[in-house]
């Protein structure tokens, strides 16, 4: 009797043990299961799952909205297109990260590279869409090149900028003067661009005061926005504060090119509105 109970609990006690799931494992799929950041899997289990609930909720009037005609969706039509795309996606990415570190390396730097040259042919071959043109047809449907390149971009770029620590005669300083230069760029090209539509769309008689509103706005933030990083920085650090201010910039900008389609045109109708109406001379 006391044997067999005994060896119920050693067998209970062997279920716990983690070489019984394979922790000796060397196995691709054995290091995953154990190296793999569960909290960060659970984090995308649930952004997944938000997703779902998310379309789920608004296909019934996606639907119904581009039903028309002899064309007709299914309430659940853009949920079960979701269910695809991740049962596509979730594979993809478990076989990603099961690859090994230096071929992942290579594998997002040539994916940053491809997709950075095919980012640069979308105005080219893409379609106008609303607008905007983001996307390249491929003949079962269309490519989205920006949407790609981000983890590529994102896992090439540290690549490149760790290479310093193993070797110091890299040319770190030349690549980040490269992109001080695109950037630098960028900026500049957004001044003037900003400053010239604002002035097209504003009538000549609120055009002064608009424009002090503006710089007032751009110039004057600047050092409210310099006390808070500064203030950040010296409890966080300056890394973590220039982190976070780059994700909001990056958060802004994607919540900008959402509503870029919709700004667009009525950026457009501003500008026709100032435009001086012309009349023809009648005919004597």
């Amino acid at each position: 009797m006391i044997g067999s109970i005994s060896g119920q609990i050693k067998a209970k006690a062997a279920r716990f043990d983690p070489s019984s799931y394979g922790r000796s494992d060397t196995s691709s799929v054995g290091r995953w299961f154990w190296e793999i950041d569960k909290v960060l899997l659970l984090l995308i289990a649930t952004l997944i799952g938000i997703g779902l609930i998310a379309v789920a909720a608004a296909s019934p009037a996606a639907g119904q909205r581009y039903s028309g005609g002899s064309v007709r969706f299914s309430e659940l039509h853009y949920f079960y297109r979701q269910i695809v795309w991740i049962g596509v996606g979730l594979p993809v990415m478990i076989a990603i990260s099961m690859m090994p570190r230096e071929r992942a390396k290579r594998f997002s730097l040539a994916g940053a590279a491809f997709f950075l040259v095919l980012l640069a042919f979308v105005p080219i071959l893409g379609p106008e869409v609303n607008g905007a043109t983001r996307w390249i047809d491929i003949g079962i449907g269309q490519l989205q090149p920006s949407e790609f390149l981000k983890p590529f971009f994102v896992v090439a770029m540290a690549w490149l900028l760790s290479l310093r620590e193993q070797d110091k005669t890299l040319p770190v300083f030349w690549l980040s003067a490269a992109l001080l230069l695109l950037v630098g760029m960028s900026m500049i090209t957004q001044a003037a661009s900003t400053n010239t539509l604002i002035q097209s769309m504003v009538p000549d008689s609120l055009r002064g005061r608009v424009m002090a509103v503006y710089a007032m706005m751009l110039m004057g933030m600047s050092p409210m926005g310099a006390l808070i990083g500064g203030a950040l920085a010296d409890r966080i650090g300056a890394p973590y504060t220039v982190v976070i201010g780059g994700s909001i910039c990056v958060a802004g900008a994607i919540v900008f090119n959402m509503r870029l389609p919709a700004l667009r045109v009525l950026a457009r109708q501003l500008i026709d509105a100032q435009r001086p109406a012309t009349t023809e001379a009648p005919v004597t």
